[in-house]
């Protein structure tokens, strides 16, 4: 098995050394070839990004966006320029911050085929000590019946579909999938959620998400924001996820978990504003309702298209509320704040 066929697309944010470790591991992988869309960096992070990369044997293509485009329309831009070539069968996306081990991208590409998956990941570990549980970065995504996801850590858990920091599609999805939706990815989102949102579409499409339980990657996680939890995450996580519910999830499924999801955002809007971000929830929640029309639009665009039962997109569904030591620390945080 080898990786004929595969082009593999990275977005760079003033990350360039970063992104060379990354492209370095698709090359020593077998990926013959790789495109970079630089998101606006800054000139010196650019110019390095190039510099690191002029050395090559032709493998690696650059991009320059003027504009930072975001995860979402930046992904979707690559995966434009991937299926352009005719020889492309399959679209691997990576996170700059990741390191793709060989064994585990061969494992998930075999997988496909002999799963006939068109949705494939794996599992993905946080860099340096790779023992023990919470050695686990992500093991996919898990939908959970509040109607938030989040990085699956169990293979326990429910499994809607790859993250977008390691996935690989099919051809024939993201070709459907743009055909019938407009696009890949949500270009609203910016960031956040439309990994979410782009395997909820492809369940409802019928596509079949995969996963295999070998090491795709080694991944250190939100480089681009220097690893911290703020603002700009919390707002277009929250407000993504809002969306995503609002677009993407059938009727039915909403109505009976609607207690779940008021209850969420009832603790989510608590959480955050004992911790001093008020500010930034209620501009959240009002953004939010303010993109509803045009959410509401796609809305019935995504579901008259869909093509499955509700009994097999509740199974992909996780019974747990959330995510339990994520609710933990929310617990804490709620007796300890000032």
């Amino acid at each position: 098995m080898n990786a004929q066929g595969v082009t593999a697309a990275v977005i760079n944010f003033n990350t360039a050394e970063l992104t060379r470790r990354c492209s370095q591991s698709l090359l020593d992988a077998g990926i013959e070839r790789i495109l970079i869309l630089d998101n606006a960096s800054a000139g010196e992070d650019f110019s390095r990004l190039r510099e690191a990369h002029d050395a090559g044997d032709g493998r690696v293509r650059i991009i320059r966006s003027d504009v930072n485009l975001g995860f979402a329309e930046g992904s979707n831009r690559l995966i434009a320029e991937a299926l352009a070539d005719p020889r492309c069968r399959r679209v691997l996306l990576v996170n700059s911050d990741a390191v793709v081990k060989a064994s585990g991208m061969q494992a998930c590409l075999a997988a496909m085929d002999a799963e006939g998956c068109d949705l494939m990941g794996g599992r993905m570990l946080k860099p340096g000590d790779v023992t023990g549980p919470d050695a686990i970065d992500s093991l996919g995504i898990t939908l959970y019946k509040s109607m938030l996801a989040s990085n699956r850590k169990s293979t326990a858990d429910a499994y809607l579909g790859p993250t977008g920091g390691f996935a690989v599609y099919s051809r024939r999805f993201l070709e459907e999938v743009a055909r019938l939706h407009g696009y890949v990815f949500d270009p609203t989102y910016f960031c956040y959620a439309e990994d979410t949102d782009l395997c909820m579409r492809a369940r409802l499409l019928g596509f079949g998400a995969g996963y295999v339980d070998d090491v795709v990657a080694y991944h250190a996680g939100q480089a681009s924001t220097e690893g911290r939890y703020n603002d700009f995450i919390l707002y277009h996580g929250i407000r993504n996820s809002i969306w995503m519910a609002a677009k993407s999830i059938p009727g039915w499924i909403l109505f009976t978990h609607l207690p779940w999801v008021v209850l969420l955002h009832g603790g989510i809007m608590l959480r955050h504003t004992l911790q001093g971000r008020g500010r930034t929830v209620l501009r959240l929640y009002w953004d939010a309702l303010k993109g509803m029309p045009a959410v509401l639009g796609r809305r019935r665009t995504v579901q008259a298209t869909r093509r499955v039962t509700l009994a097999k997109l509740r199974a992909c569904i996780d019974r747990q509320f959330y995510e339990t030591r994520f609710l933990e620390g929310a617990i804490r945080d709620l007796f300890t704040a000032p």
